[in-house]
């Protein structure tokens, strides 16, 4: 008989030590949150969204620069391209921001426009400065491991015979080009970006003959 309450005793105890559980772990888990707490969480989310935002943003930027660049790419192996140029440097250094679509270097086939201009004065060229305008001759293609190409050639026109060599890098579809005046010993460097030909806006000035 004792065993038997006893029994029943441990099972008494066992019973409302359950349900005291179930009660508490049920009140704790409706019990709502803090304004602090809501408010800690909230900034918590905020974060992460924004953590998320970002890694998106510098994925499709990585994207659009890759886009960019191959375009590039495929326009100057293609020899159908334009660099049109926002800065402008001497031999010694010295630096211009420039209108560029007054100032770029331009390749179609066989074919290779070089024109410098700034606003505001007339110039050889009607715009400011000069248009080289001719034949393009002894075309080197280059291409490194690192995704950079290479273009170096002769541009020989009516007055004026210069070589010019322009690096497309890596990555994006900025562009730096050499011009030197073989006539004059002169030489000008353009800073860019290279796009295809047909999505350039471009003015080409006056050329003698």
């Amino acid at each position: 008989m004792k065993k038997i309450l006893f029994n029943v005793f441990a099972l008494l105890i066992i019973v409302m030590c359950v349900s005291v559980t179930n009660s508490y772990a049920q009140e704790t888990a409706e019990k709502p949150l803090t304004e602090k707490e809501q408010r800690k969480l909230a900034k918590k989310k905020a974060k992460e969204e924004r953590k998320k935002a970002k890694e998106l943003a510098k994925k499709q930027a990585k994207a659009e620069e890759q886009a960019r660049y191959q375009m590039a790419f495929e326009a100057m192996k293609g020899q159908n391209f334009v660099l049109q140029a926002n800065q402008v440097y001497d031999r010694y250094g010295n630096i211009a921001q420039v209108t560029n679509t007054i100032n770029f270097i331009k390749m179609e086939g066989e074919t290779c426009v070089v024109q410098l201009g700034f606003e505001g004065i007339i110039g050889f060229n009607g715009v400011g400065g000069i248009t080289l305008d001719g034949k393009i001759s002894e075309l080197k293609v280059t291409e490194n491991e690192h995704g950079g190409l290479q273009l170096s050639f002769n541009v020989q026109g009516s007055m004026m015979q210069a070589s010019i060599r322009i690096n497309l890098n890596g990555a994006d579809n900025w562009a730096d080009a050499t011009v030197r005046a073989q006539t004059t010993n002169t030489e000008v460097r353009f800073r860019g970006n290279v796009i295809p030909s047909n999505l350039s806006n471009v003015y080409q000035g006056a050329t003698p003959y």
